[in-house]
């Protein structure tokens, strides 16, 4: 069953896909006013040499318009949010330049692609954060094709929160034509300031990557507006110190609609359900959503990236499609499905085909599952012809996707498995602060491998909350959930949804050696404990740590 929505201010605009050859670098800085379309459409692709492509990103303060309405100051790439679009093609070599020009360190990871150790972005971990008024390169080989998005990972809660996140994608030298490729970047913002909510206080003294001290921090007076979050000292929330793995949220109290509501008391993931109230859609909220323009017998690719801290549903109304990747890596024989949305979790990535034969205004609907009474957007799909029509949308499922089964079987030869860990996610305070295997960052888990190993993992949540984990470096198979194999298309993934009581085995081969984080993509969960690392035996970086620079890896 479908309902019916009216399509008010349905922005036509589309992201341009960056192509293009001329010798000079790329430089996708525009700049510092916001990043409109008619911009975006004269920015160039270039390469120094056949094969080679060079982007240049400024880190920089952005005021941004959500909507007409709705306007803060973010951090951004190249005054854009999400960060410009960075498309290359399987086989080119890959340079990106990165500009920091905020007043505090940062670094950026190529999320989900695997790099060399020393090109992961992890500061503490493979490099140094890049200072204020430093530039990094970044070098890759583009050598995997697939849907992957990069991020800030130095205080990854805080800074991807403001804005620091944008999308890569390596197209195939045999990609299928498409009438449409769009990338739907979901995220969330927070009106009452969550993203200046600063985590720090942690002291990584007793990390073995080098003595990364932080300073205890003061969030007092944080106001934002009208709406007042009073002296928010260490007395009432307590985020410094964290060795002892508390995170108090203390008095928290905010004044919504003239109703006072009193944080107090709250567990994380009803804190965040209260705070986090402004869904976005590629960098805008409603009624700003850009509308995907479509025309009747042509067939799209629409690329879902999920960069913020829900899982979120999509429901595509009125079509049949095709799941036909997962976090960049193909399914095999995807079936046709219709009236069934799926589940996307911090981090992952679906690609999602269409085949457009059914004229009308239709409304795809993308709700925080957890959160939806705050978080829930639609992204108009309308044919041509059909732009003052009102948008028809799914009526709500209780059935949702079910990964395992998805595609057809086809037989792949893991090699025998020589090493087995077990991860268990855990809390030890009801949702304040996270573990794995009963320990927390800094004083983490951490799993040896040698180059050529077979490497089972089993991961088992035994929280009350989602935990996306994500694996650095390497790809992995998901082989069963919940005791039972996968029984449809093999699943190849770099971030895994784990729910409440599920349990999941996965296997990689170790070919890629370095220090590896695994940690949960729901930042906030990662930063109260939540990581673990994979470390190649006598593995040494190449970089030493500067114990001068505030490495925050988390």
């Amino acid at each position: 069953m479908k309902k019916t929505l009216k399509a008010t201010g349905i922005a036509t605009a589309f992201a341009v896909v960056i192509a293009g050859c001329s010798n000079e670098a790329v430089d996708l800085q525009v700049s510092d006013e916001e990043v409109t379309q008619e911009d975006k459409e004269t920015i160039n692709t270039s390469s120094n040499n056949e094969g080679v492509k060079e982007f240049n990103l400024t880190v920089e303060e952005t005021h941004w318009m959500f909507n007409e309405e709705v306007m803060e100051d973010a951090w951004t790439y190249n005054g854009s949010l999400p960060g410009e679009e960075i498309r290359v093609q399987e086989g080119d070599k890959v340079i990106v330049n990165v500009e920091n020009q905020l007043d505090e360190p940062t670094a950026l990871h190529l999320h989900g692609f695997p790099v060399p150790n020393e090109m992961d972005g992890v500061p503490g971990i493979t490099q140094n954060a890049i200072m204020p008024g430093e530039t990094f390169t970044y070098e890759y080989e583009a050598d995997i094709p697939g849907t992957y998005w990069y991020h800030s990972h130095q205080d990854g809660a805080r800074q991807v929160d403001k804005g620091l996140y944008g999308v890569f994608i390596v197209e195939p030298k045999d990609e299928e034509d498409y009438d449409i490729d769009e990338v739907i970047v979901i995220d969330e913002w927070s009106s009452m300031g969550m993203g200046d909510m600063d985590h720090e206080g942690m002291n990584h003294g007793n990390m073995d990557h080098g003595n990364m001290n932080e300073n205890d921090t003061d969030h007092g007076n944080m106001n934002d507006g009208d709406m007042d979050h009073g002296s928010m000292n260490e007395d009432e929330m307590d985020h410094g110190n964290m060795n002892d793995g508390h995170m108090n949220h203390g008095n928290m109290n905010s004044d919504e609609e003239g109703e006072n509501h009193n944080m107090g008391g709250m567990t994380h993931a009803e804190m965040m359900n209260r705070m986090y109230d402004t869904p976005l859609i590629n960098g805008k909220a409603a009624p700003e959503i850009e509308a995907i323009e479509v025309q009747e017998d042509g067939k799209a690719k629409l690329r879902f990236v999920n960069a913020g801290l829900f899982t979120q549903i999509v429901s595509i109304p009125g079509h049949s499609y095709k799941i036909t990747h997962y976090d960049g890596q193909a399914v095999n024989e995807p079936e046709a499905i219709e009236g069934t949305p799926f589940r996307i979790a911090p981090a992952e990535r679906f690609d999602v085909e269409i085949e457009l034969d059914q004229p009308g205004a239709w409304g795809i609907q993308i709700y925080a599952e957890e959160n939806k009474e705050r978080l829930d957007a639609i992204v108009p799909l309308v044919y041509e012809g059909y732009e003052d029509n009102d948008l028809e949308t799914e009526e709500a499922s209780s059935s949702f996707f079910d990964i395992s089964s998805y595609g057809e079987t086809k037989e792949v030869d893991y090699g025998e498995i020589t090493k087995e860990y077990d991860m268990i996610l855990g809390t030890d305070d009801g949702g304040e602060t996270f573990t794995i295997n009963d320990k927390q960052f800094p004083n983490h888990e951490s799993y040896e491998v040698e180059e050529g190993d077979v490497v089972k993992f089993t991961i088992e949540n035994d929280t009350e909350v989602d935990h996306p984990m994500h694996l650095h470096g390497e790809f992995f198979n998901v082989i069963s959930k919940d005791g039972t194999p996968i029984s449809g298309s093999p699943i190849v993934k770099d971030t895994l949804n784990v729910r409440p009581g599920e349990t999941y085995e996965i296997v990689f081969e170790a070919k890629n050696p370095g220090i590896w984080m695994f940690h949960c993509h729901e930042f906030h969960h990662a930063n109260a404990g939540m990581m673990a690392e994979v470390r190649y035996k006598d593995f040494e970086p190449d970089f030493t740590v500067d114990p001068d620079i505030p490495n925050k890896p988390e």
